[in-house]
């Protein structure tokens, strides 16, 4: 029964072997490719988590220095007021005392005093580098605040008056009502620690509280150092190696604390907000930070219990890119460090030599396809086709001896298979030659038996006896008259 379809034709002996090493060097390109992009991808993980650790440890590091800083300020100035160094109620001494103190630490913003009365006064560092003395008197009749600003100028140590300011402030300040104020008195440790947005900067800060209370366990009011936290911004900034990846602090309830996104920790109330609060990391617009936000909210993260790293990848359904995102605990308060990092910016450099590697492989297979083609041309397809040629012409009766004769010279295996052809090819054209002589001389002796019956039976006929007959009848008288003839020429040849 025939086949409802044609079989493929074959593939030659040179396709075939130019395949065959094309598969050969793909196989190898492959075995060489696939393990190092797997390597690689396996790379970017442990670097990113070379730089988790190296922002985690960095931020840790920073971070409790300005809690050391703080706490040495806030021993400071519970000993000096506890042994009565400094005279509160004396105007230029607690001026000159406070702005020394802040002076003398860079890294605080706030060098403040609340009283139980509702009074506040306080040296304050802005980013200009100037110092400020707030003196801020609470009017319990109008509940109002009247606020006295004086401005200084640091020269070679020395500082230098610049200005005064006098208004009234919008909303009233009233100490006791701060934030700082109020953690210091429900503290049960000897000092408080209190995150806020700073009402002056609309920035968010941290601040070390005291509260002072007497021999008679009245509460004096608090005393405590602040530090604005855009500094840390500012330092992970300097930490962050990737400029595409986000670094942030937030606390356990995902308050913002710190980003090297430092607009997105400003909080969004405006600067006339009585009271402001810090910005929730699920309403930031950075689309990294959301991306983190997105994390936390999906994984079910409890930044409250964290106790180590923890890493989680997350793949954008929009543009298909992926992101390493790390949340680290901090030994301090309940602060976390995280990161968001792409996984496209360490693939770039990996990428291209990716690109670079299958460039080389390419080029590298199509100069081995060239060769694999010139060399299975030259040492095996002509030579091969060189003794088909040889075979078809044999079996053409037109084989020539010495046919094979470059073929058969070489020493590898196809030479051994020329010579081998060669000699069979000239003791079958011996035989052949041997066998064409044989039929001639069969010819030969075929005709001449074949002549010799058809004579016989020529000779055998009745005409042709009866013909042999006459003609010896003929000869007979011919040679009576011959011989009367001879007899009469002597007597002729007599004289007369």
């Amino acid at each position: 029964m025939p086949l409802p379809f044609r079989r493929p034709k074959p593939p030659g002996l040179k396709a075939t072997l130019v395949g065959a090493m094309l598969l050969t060097v793909g196989t190898t390109a492959a075995l060489v490719y696939v393990p190092w992009s797997l390597v690689s991808k396996r790379n970017i993980d442990t670097i990113v988590d070379q730089v988790n650790q190296e922002i985690t440890l960095g931020t840790s590091q920073e971070v409790e220095k300005l809690f050391n800083n703080a706490e040495s300020a806030q021993s400071l100035l519970n000993s000096s007021l506890g042994q009565n160094l400094i005279d509160l109620t004396s105007a230029q001494d607690r001026e000159l005392f406070l702005l020394s103190v802040l002076q003398a630490n860079p890294n605080f913003t706030w060098v403040q005093y609340g009283d139980a009365k509702g009074d506040f006064f306080g040296a304050q560092r802005t980013s200009d580098g100037r110092l400020h003395f707030h003196l801020r008197d609470w009017d319990w009749q109008s509940r109002s605040t009247t606020a006295t600003v004086n401005t200084y100028q640091s020269s070679d140590g020395r500082l230098e008056p610049v200005k005064t300011e006098t208004y009234t402030m919008d909303p009233p300040f009233f100490a006791p009502e701060r934030p700082w104020y109020r953690n210091a008195l429900e503290s049960t440790q000897k000092r408080a620690w209190t995150v806020y947005v700073y009402r002056s900067t609309q920035t968010p800060g941290l601040d070390a509280t005291t509260a002072l209370i007497n021999p008679k366990g009245e509460i004096w009011g608090v005393i405590g150092v602040g530090i604005e936290l855009t500094q840390l911004s500012e330092y992970l900034q300097q930490l962050q190696t990737n400029p595409n990846g986000e670094a942030f602090i937030i606390n356990a309830r995902q308050e913002l604390i710190a980003s090297t996104d430092v607009a997105e920790v400003m909080p969004t109330q405006g600067k006339n907000s009585a009271d402001p609060h810090l910005q929730q990391l699920e309403t930031v617009e950075n689309p990294l930070l959301r991306i983190a936000s997105q994390t936390l909210q999906e994984q079910g993260v409890d930044l409250k219990n964290l106790t180590e790293l923890q890493r989680f990848a997350f793949r954008d359904p929009a543009t298909g890119n992926r992101y390493l995102i790390s949340f680290t605990p901090l030994e301090q308060l309940d602060w976390v460090v995280g990161t968001v990092i792409p996984e496209a910016s360490y693939l770039v450099e990996v990428n291209r030599n990716k690109r670079m590697l299958l460039g080389i492989i390419a080029i590298f297979t199509g100069m081995t396809a060239g060769v694999a083609v010139l060399m299975a041309d030259r040492l095996i397809a002509r030579p091969v086709l060189g003794i088909a040629r040889t075979a078809a012409n044999i079996e053409a009766e037109r084989f020539e001896l010495g046919q094979l004769g470059a073929i058969a010279r070489r020493s590898d295996e196809i030479g051994q298979l020329a010579r081998v052809f060669d000699r069979m090819a000239q003791q079958v054209y011996s035989r052949e030659q041997k066998l064409k002589q044989q039929v001639r001389d069969l010819r030969i002796e075929i005709d001449e038996a074949k002549r010799q019956k058809q004579v016989k039976e020529i000779v055998e006929t009745d005409f042709f006896q009866d013909l042999t007959a006459k003609a010896q009848k003929l000869r007979n008288r011919s040679d009576s008259k011959a011989a009367i003839a001879a007899s009469k020429e002597p007597e002729q040849a007599l004289p007369g």
